[in-house]
């Protein structure tokens, strides 16, 4: 039987930096690595909220992202 099996997980915060010239935002991402599979996501949205207030653009976006492999 097939499988998923955790291989890593990041955390990619996204934040709106400014506007170009046709009115869009231009936005920039910060990306964290080596985070555990089985955080709960208020956990996550305490981190993202602490990492966010350091920061001086205008939070956007917060994404944890999982890489797995398949085991046949």
């Amino acid at each position: 039987m097939a499988a998923f099996n955790f291989d890593s997980a990041t955390l990619r915060i996204s934040y709106v930096t400014g506007v170009d010239e046709q009115g869009k935002a231009i936005v920039t991402s910060k990306t964290y690595r080596n985070v555990r599979d089985n955080v709960e996501a208020s956990l996550v949205l305490s981190v993202v909220q602490a990492l966010s207030s350091l920061s001086s653009y205008d939070f956007l976006l917060a994404e944890k992202i999982l890489t797995e492999t398949v085991d046949a």
